[in-house]
């Protein structure tokens, strides 16, 4: 891969996950920040993927949206109010909110990163290797949770949860697992990586967030922040799976494990922003009755089987010619029209700007990708 097509892989990267990060803000939490980190894994295996496998871009994207989901139970509304300095808050200095940004960010971005560096290392690990993980990023959680919340009584944000603390710990005992215990630098490195770019682009937006504020900027600033969220995450792991010059390996799956990627990026994903949506249009909006919304849940998990069905038909018949773009293209539209849909109640002219970043940016990732190809 020559410099113009890794310089395109990045901003392909950067885009597509800041387009997923500004979209995760219409349903928030976990299940919200599983679409750019789908989107993530997508366009980082398009980029720098070693083949045209429709199947590895949906265990990449599938495995990262999963992994950057971890994240999503982690408060920073208040936060952003210290960094940015907003009255009626619990005041604290601008530079406690930036540098609680700077945690909660870097925590979703370590975990994605956690799961790239999976997918990138020549380690193998077995059943119980991953289960040991799981442990000690379980007890890392309790006890750091224990002695920062319970014992000093430290709170980020309070009243907001503490769930920072728990997720810190994870984080911890998951870097010493693969730093100290099996000594593998690559998923090390790629969670560190992961931490800098999403905590630093939070840190950043939220700064360019307060300016929007002081000189009144008439656009979402706030929104502006939550992209910069996603553009410097997806910049920092794109650079780096650049700067390694190996791209990425294929990782070898039986074709029964196959429709179950496939479940999670289509189905699964696109199942729970849907379901966000229909929440709101029901309980907020009285658009739809509750028997509309069970309805709704049924009609869902009816599909299911015959998703996986029609998957495993897929998986047998192998890869189609230029079928990871398709699938690409037509999850991050799926995803992108989902995420405008739902306030379409509240139209207004930020709510225009809002929609017209997301059509930008669904137009960049679609030439850039396409770019990658000629």
């Amino acid at each position: 891969m020559n410099v113009i097509q890794s310089i395109i892989g990045v901003l392909l990267v950067a885009n597509a996950t800041s387009l997923g990060w500004g979209l995760r803000g219409e349903w928030g939490h976990w299940w919200g920040a599983t679409v750019p980190g789908a989107l993530c894994g997508m366009t980082l295996w398009l980029a720098f993927g070693s083949g045209g496998s429709v199947w590895q871009l949906m265990i990449y994207g599938s495995l990262m949206g999963l992994a950057m989901s971890l994240g999503g139970v982690l408060s920073y509304g208040l936060i952003v109010g210290y960094s940015t300095g907003e009255p009626g808050r619990d005041q604290r200095s601008t530079t406690f909110g930036l540098m609680g940004l700077f945690l909660v960010g870097g925590l979703w971005g370590f975990f994605g990163g956690t799961a790239l560096g999976l997918l990138l290392t020549e380690n193998s690990y077995e059943l119980g290797d991953l289960a040991l993980w799981a442990l000690l990023a379980s007890i890392g959680a309790f006890l750091t949770y224990k002695l920062l919340v319970v014992g000093l009584d430290l709170h980020l944000s309070p009243p907001r949860s503490d769930a920072w603390a728990a997720v810190l710990g994870g984080a911890l005992g998951t870097l010493c697992f693969f730093s100290l215990g099996t000594g593998d630098l690559t998923v090390a490195s790629t969670a560190l990586v992961g931490w800098l770019g999403f905590g630093g682009g939070f840190s950043l937006g939220a700064l360019i967030h307060r300016k929007g504020n002081e000189i009144g900027w008439n656009f979402s600033s706030w929104k502006f922040m939550e992209h910069s969220v996603g553009f410097f995450g997806g910049l920092a792991l794109g650079t780096f799976v650049a700067w390694r010059g190996e791209g990425l390996p294929v990782r070898a799956f039986s074709d029964p494990a196959c429709p179950l990627f496939s479940m999670v990026v289509f189905w699964f994903i696109t199942y729970m922003v849907l379901a966000n949506n229909v929440e709101h249009w029901t309980k907020d909006l009285g658009w739809l009755s509750r028997r509309g919304l069970v309805i709704f849940h049924i009609g869902s998990l009816v599909s299911l089987p015959v998703f996986v069905y029609i998957g495993n038909i897929a998986a047998i018949g192998g890869d189609a010619p230029g079928g990871q773009m398709l699938v690409f293209i037509a999850l991050m539209l799926i995803y992108t029209l989902i995420g405008t849909a739902k306030f379409v109640n509240k139209w207004s002219t930020i709510r225009s700007r809002v929609v017209a970043t997301f059509a930008i940016q669904f137009i960049l990732c679609l030439v850039l990708s396409l770019a990658l190809i000629i």
